[in-house]
């Protein structure tokens, strides 16, 4: 009984411990969300990593066109300020769709924990660029 139930416990963390990758853009948004995009949400591109480790690791890319009141509630939510450093160097392998306007303002998570996570919004297009990074 005791080597049946470490078997199980060996299978159960093999099979559950496998890295995800996906570039399908809705599936992405709702790995990120945990919700499927609403009307409101119109889901463009995608790019997500998600490391094998227990303590889900992950990278994410996410470009979204919304209504300013999905905006307004996520800043709010996320706790988000302006970053007005130049330079993003802390995004590494960006996909060739991650490409936010000149028009967009770049912002950040209002935290001393900051891993490099940033969001462009333009409001002109209603476009957001999303970068995630959780390790």
């Amino acid at each position: 009984m005791k080597k049946l139930l470490l078997n199980l416990i060996v299978i159960s963390l093999l099979t559950s411990c496998s890295e995800k990758i996906s570039t399908n853009p809705n599936e992405i948004y709702q790995l990120w969300s945990g919700n499927k995009p609403t009307d409101e949400i119109k889901v463009i591109n995608g790019k997500y990593w998600e490391s094998a480790h227990w303590s889900r690791e992950y990278i994410l890319f996410l470009e979204l066109e919304t209504d300013k009141k999905f905006w307004t509630e996520f800043k709010n939510q996320n706790n988000l300020i302006i970053d007005t450093t130049k330079f993003d160097y802390s995004i590494s392998e960006k996909p060739n769709w991650f490409n936010p306007s000149k028009k967009s303002i770049k912002y950040k998570i209002n935290d001393n924990f900051d891993q490099g996570s940033r969001y462009y919004q333009d409001s002109t297009s209603n476009k957001i660029f999303i970068y995630e990074i959780q390790l």
